[in-house]
């Protein structure tokens, strides 16, 4: 019996060693506590990589919110992607729904590997040509009389026709993607916000809001919203509209107040001065409570963000999980 005793006490100690661990990839992949909503960090510049992942410019997050998974932004680099999303556990077969913020390669990237893992998942894309979306051009000016004299070979199409639709072909091709005009409700409590760049874009549009100066047309921009008991939810991408017009933007739209703006701010090629004016502009005028700036805010303005809101400053660098309410 005694024997018994001590090899009860034997198998009391060697059994936790013995049994599999978790290792912290597969602990972290796992969904947040119930009570909790999560975005967690995959791809960035700066971060703790205590788990393995790479350091590359980009953004890239993965959102649970309300039993969704969200992906937003992929990162500069689909091997990077792929890597990071291994080293972080992460399941892409369980996104329901993937965003891109805009064009640019530092977030479009690993869509190459997502939509490898998962073609069909939906996908939601800025309204933007370059990324594949149908253009209607018309030829406005173009009348009868204005075009009198000219030979049938020397009009389009021989004649007759005033407008031209066409879809270019791009890395979507084929996917289950839904091109976006303007901001709404994509799932229950789930909202894309719309705005344009002020300071990129292609083409010139015509006419022009001051004489002799043709105004960039700029570029579609997707930010993702999600609502809460709290307020709302906001997370950026590069911020090419403007950090400050995004917030407006959600605000006019939800009528909600902002409790959290998390992502790119893009305000590494600003000075102090401007950086500290927008920080308490965002957080006494715009009432945005909590801030998690990550991605292409800059490390002045990590500083100045970090110092003025304290407590209600959340870091997000790669590999962090920043959390908030239902």
């Amino acid at each position: 019996m005694r024997n018994v005793s001590r090899v009860a006490v034997l198998l009391l100690i060697w059994y936790p060693l013995l049994a599999p661990a978790q290792s912290p990839a597969t602990q972290s992949a796992a969904a947040p506590a119930s009570d909790q909503n999560s975005i967690l960090n995959l791809y960035d510049a700066f971060g703790y990589q205590k788990r393995g992942t790479i350091l590359d410019w980009g953004f890239s997050a993965l959102v649970h919110y309300n039993g969704k998974t969200i992906l937003f932004d992929t990162g500069n680099s689909a091997d990077g992607f792929e890597h990071n999303v291994k080293a972080l556990g992460v399941d892409l077969n369980q996104v329901d729904i993937a965003v891109l913020s805009h064009r640019h390669a530092d977030h479009i990237s690993g869509f190459d590997y997502m939509l490898k893992v998962k073609p069909a998942v939906k996908a939601y894309l800025p309204a933007d040509p370059v990324l594949g979306a149908p253009m209607h051009y018309t030829f406005s000016h173009d009348t009868k009389e204005s075009l009198a004299g000219l030979p049938r070979e020397q009009l389009y199409f021989g004649g007759g026709v005033n407008s031209i639709d066409y879809k270019p072909g791009d890395r979507f091709h084929g996917a289950n993607q839904e091109y976006v005009e303007a901001s709404r409700e994509v799932a229950a409590g789930v909202y894309l916000i719309v705005t344009r760049s002020v300071m990129m874009g292609d083409f010139n549009a015509y006419p022009p809001s001051e004489p002799g100066h043709p105004d960039l047309a700029g570029f579609p921009e997707l930010s993702l919203a999600l609502k809460t008991e709290k307020g709302v939810v906001l997370i950026t991408g590069c911020s090419h509209s403007k950090v400050e017009v995004i917030i407006r933007a959600a605000k006019q739209y939800l009528g909600s107040n902002i409790e959290l703006v998390e992502g790119g701010f893009h305000l590494f090629p600003y000075d102090a001065g401007y950086i500290s004016n927008l920080a308490k502009q965002m957080k006494d005028e715009l009432g945005v409570r909590r801030v998690a700036p990550a991605h292409c805010t800059g490390n002045l303005a990590f500083k100045i963000f970090r110092d003025l809101y304290g407590a209600n400053y959340n870091y997000a660098g790669v590999e962090s999980e920043v959390t908030f309410s239902h």
